[in-house]
């Protein structure tokens, strides 16, 4: 009988508790890059929709109309710039939310709402060249005129 092998209780517990801490530290990691890639993917998108508007304003001179910053999807400013301009609208955003979008004659805004869905802002179309960064998930990102209004930089964190 001394000759059995195995592991003791004492060993596969040990086993256990060390998987629990790897998998405590890794998952938050985890679910934060995850947020970031959402976020970088909305970034990419919205500049894909703001290029389209703005490819569209170098053949009409105006931008795509859309008197309220809302939904993109299914109204006349996606219409006037699809396929010429952008083959499709993306739709929805990385957190399934349409793409928001405003066009004047002379400005436009197009952005994400963001982890929480929820509209915090409306860009102000004369204030182009002024930009924030954010460093919380649930924060619009916002592209007014030729940049940035409103994107994610740094650590990004959850808010409440």
């Amino acid at each position: 009988m001394k000759n059995q092998k195995g592991f003791t209780l004492i060993e596969l517990l040990i086993v256990v508790a060390i998987i629990g801490i790897i998998a405590a530290i890794a998952i938050p990691n985890l679910l934060s890059a995850i947020q970031r890639g959402r976020q970088k993917r909305a970034m990419g998108e919205v500049r894909s929709i703001a290029t389209a508007a703005q490819s569209y304003a170098t053949d009409s001179n105006i931008y795509p109309i859309l008197g309220t910053y809302g939904a993109l999807s299914g109204t006349q400013a996606a219409t006037d710039m699809t396929p010429d301009y952008i083959k499709t609208i993306p739709n929805p955003d990385p957190w399934n939310t349409p793409y928001y979008y405003q066009g004047v004659t002379s400005s436009f805004a197009a952005g994400s709402l963001g982890k929480d869905s929820t509209k915090e802002t409306d860009p102000d179309l004369g204030t182009a060249n002024v930009g924030t960064s954010t460093n919380c998930f649930e924060c619009d990102i916002i592209f007014v005129g030729d940049n940035f209004w409103q994107k994610p930089e740094g650590k990004q964190r959850t808010c409440q």
